[in-house]
């Protein structure tokens, strides 16, 4: 009976670890990444690809890339819905300057905009260090669009 428990909890340990995808290090990455924005007072919640915070009521995401173990690669970023405040084709005639004039992509899709600011960190504290920078820049893009 021990060994069909321990054998359950074995297959259960390995189907979550895959179900995350994350290996320690990414896992420790989101972790550091999530308690340095609670202590910014930003209400955190985990996704299947990374973080979801707000911001002055605003959802951003923090994704975190499975494959790029080695840099790991992080991205910031907001996804804006096209409406009569905000057209399309008003942000197509604009990207080149949003590019070029921010630390900010942005580029369209059929229905929204995306804005993300992407880095290459070997810990936490890299992005931890940059990402009221970040979030800044890409307030400054948004209203740019707006």
């Amino acid at each position: 009976m021990k060994r069909v428990i321990m054998i359950a909890m074995l297959i259960g340990t390995i189907l979550l670890s895959y179900a995350t995808g994350y290996n320690a290090k990414q896992e420790a990455l989101i972790s550091a990444i999530e308690k340095n924005l609670k202590e910014q007072s930003y209400s955190v919640e985990r996704q299947d690809d990374g973080l979801k915070f707000k911001s002055e009521g605003v959802t951003y995401y923090i994704e975190v890339d499975k494959d790029e173990t080695n840099p790991m690669y992080v991205r910031l970023c907001r996804y804006v819905k096209f409406d009569d405040k905000i057209k399309r084709d008003k942000v197509m005639k604009n990207l080149n300057d949003l590019n070029a004039k921010y630390a900010v992509k942005a580029y369209c899709k059929e229905k929204n905009v995306i804005l993300s600011a992407e880095m290459f960190v070997t810990s936490a504290a890299q992005f931890n260090y940059a990402f009221n920078d970040m979030l800044s820049l890409m307030k400054s893009a948004y209203a740019t669009i707006e």
